[in-house]
């Protein structure tokens, strides 16, 4: 974990759904076969987006 990823807020799904454009399922289903790194908090899920656009790189 770098220094940039412990001061970053969190982002929940939607946001991360509208930043991209897909839709929550599509971004669930794609964090369940590891495209997208995802961070769970409790029985929530969360995201940094720097992390989402490292991933989105990666494709």
């Amino acid at each position: 974990m770098n220094e940039k990823s412990i001061i970053e807020k969190p982002v929940a799904a939607p946001h991360v759904c509208k930043m991209i454009g897909i839709s929550r399922p599509a971004l669930y289903k794609y964090s369940k076969a590891g495209v997208f790194r995802a961070h769970k908090i409790g029985s929530k899920v969360f995201y940094l987006e720097s992390e989402v656009m490292e991933d989105l790189k990666k494709c």
